[in-house]
This record gives structure tokens, sequence and C-alpha cells, in this order.
């Protein structure tokens, strides 16, 4: 198994007046870092983020993976809290940004969203046009859910950047014949994969015979492929 450094840090988010706790994962021999946010129920210590980072970290993909202020905020349980305003979710997400580069300069940098992460993630690069920023990756990006974008589509077409969406064809929150002429639309700037019979939280079917642990390791497999690819055409 591959030696991970693993160190907890504070990241200011000064929009909001406070602090949010982050958490580097880092392989000895990472060759790309991605920016890691949480999907809107699954704070950065959820067991389905760390499972991901996880799952990147044996890929060889180190993970910056922050709170918000309002998941810093919930307690032990998770439970249900008012999710902190767009300009917040940005700030923190750049102020994420900013330390990711900080701490590990010669990684290729790289944003990766779970669930509501992906809209603001998709947001934050079309809006800002980060030149650092070499692509988005988008795990089950909700398409159906419009807490915090009234059109959660639209400004995928400004996204300066490649974009990786990595979807399950049981997530409630989209569903694929919806999602796919929408990515036919941004051509070659948008990749799609499906993982069969995975869910929103990429669970899968007892039936399957596989767990979410199995739905994970092929999620990070097919992002470094991915990765490794932007890469290469740099």
């Amino acid at each position: 198994m591959t030696a991970l450094k693993v160190t907890e840090h504070r990241l200011p988010v000064t929009s909001a007046g406070t602090d949010v706790t982050a958490i580097l994962v880092e392989p000895e021999d990472a060759f790309a870092l991605m920016v890691l946010g949480h999907g809107a129920g699954t704070p950065m210590q959820a067991p389905l983020m760390a499972q991901m980072a996880e799952a990147l970290a044996d890929e060889r993909i180190a993970t910056f993976r922050y709170n918000y202020p309002y998941s810093e905020r919930m307690d032990a349980a998770y439970s249900p809290a008012t999710i902190d305003s767009l300009d917040v979710l940005l700030a923190t997400t750049n102020s994420a940004r900013n330390a990711a580069k900080t701490l590990s300069p010669d990684l290729p940098l790289f944003l990766g969203g779970r669930s509501m992460s992906s809209q603001v993630m998709s947001l934050a690069v079309a809006n800002e046009r980060w030149p650092d920023v070499r692509g988005v990756v988008l795990y089950v990006f909700p398409m159906r859910w419009h807490v915090i974008l009234e059109d959660t589509v639209s400004h995928l077409q400004r996204v300066p950047t490649p974009m990786l969406f990595v979807q399950g064809d049981r997530d409630h929150e989209t569903v694929l014949r919806e999602l796919s002429p929408i990515l036919d639309s941004l051509g070659d700037h948008a990749t799609l994969h499906v993982v069969e019979g995975a869910d929103h939280g990429y669970d899968l079917p007892d039936q399957s015979g596989k767990t979410r642990l199995d739905a994970l390791s092929e999620v990070a497999s097919v992002t470094a492929g991915w990765i490794r690819r932007q890469l290469e055409k740099a």
C-alpha cells in the first residue's frame, strides 16, 4: 500500500468570518492533487468522503478535502443544517484552492466535487477561469437539486477546463437521458463515465455482490485515467 501523509489544516473563510477544517491526504508518489468538496449532507469527515479520498490515494491522487462553514457546525450524526449562501460556498472553495496550491505546489491541480460541490466547483471555475486548474471532476452531478442554483446546468457552457462526470445509473438526482444531451452540447469538453448499479452515494444493490468500496475503486481508477490524459495533452 502507498505510504500516505495525512495532515489537518484550518482555512479562513473571510466572507463568513470563520475558519473551517481541511485534510490533506498525500501519497508519497502522488502525480496530481484534487481539491475535493463534499455533498450537502456528507461533510468532510463523513465515511463516504473519507473512502473517496482513500480510493483516490490508492490511484496516487492527493486530495485536499474541506468543510464549508455550515458543515463545520454539523454534529456527529450529520444532522441537517442550513446551507451557506452561494457566495460563502464559493469563497470557501477559493480558500481551499489557495491552501492546496500552497501545501503541494509541485502537483498539477484539479477540482473535484461530489453532488452539491460539483455545482460549486464548476460554477467557481466558470466564474473565475482559474488558469492553474487543469480540470474538474463532477461526482454525481445533481441536475434536479436546485438549492444553490436555480439553473443547475447553464453555467457548464462557460467552464473553460475539461470536465469528467462520474454518475450512477440509479441516481435519483440525475436521469442520464436528461444529462446526455447537455454533455453532447459541451463536445470534447465533457466526458461521462457511468458506474453501473450505483446510486447517488455510489452504493450498489445487494444482488450485485459488490459494495460501495468496489464502486469507489472504479470511480478512482476512472478519475486517475482521465487526469493522466489531461496531463498528456498539456
